[in-house]
């Protein structure tokens, strides 16, 4: 419907067989892009996050390599 309250007039042409087939070209390469996205997220991020707890266990735990003549090295994690 119109702002007036009218229907709106059915177009006189039907849209071309290249219009199709450009929308449905660029349809699915967006779809295509964000299920790309999707598996990367759902394959990157378990990654990302067991990664980070074993450089913190390995730097929790890890062996203070050696003392300077100042002494042993200040550890960053103190918990």
């Amino acid at each position: 419907m119109t702002v007036s309250g009218d229907f709106r007039d059915l177009p006189t042409r039907k849209p071309s067989l290249v219009a199709i087939a450009a929308r449905l070209l660029m349809f699915g390469s967006a779809l295509g892009f964000v299920a790309m996205l999707f598996w990367l997220a759902v394959f990157t991020l378990p990654v990302l996050l067991l990664a980070g707890a074993a450089i913190y266990l390995y730097a929790r735990f890890a062996p203070n390599r050696g003392a300077g003549p100042a002494g042993p090295a200040i550890r960053i994690f103190r918990f």
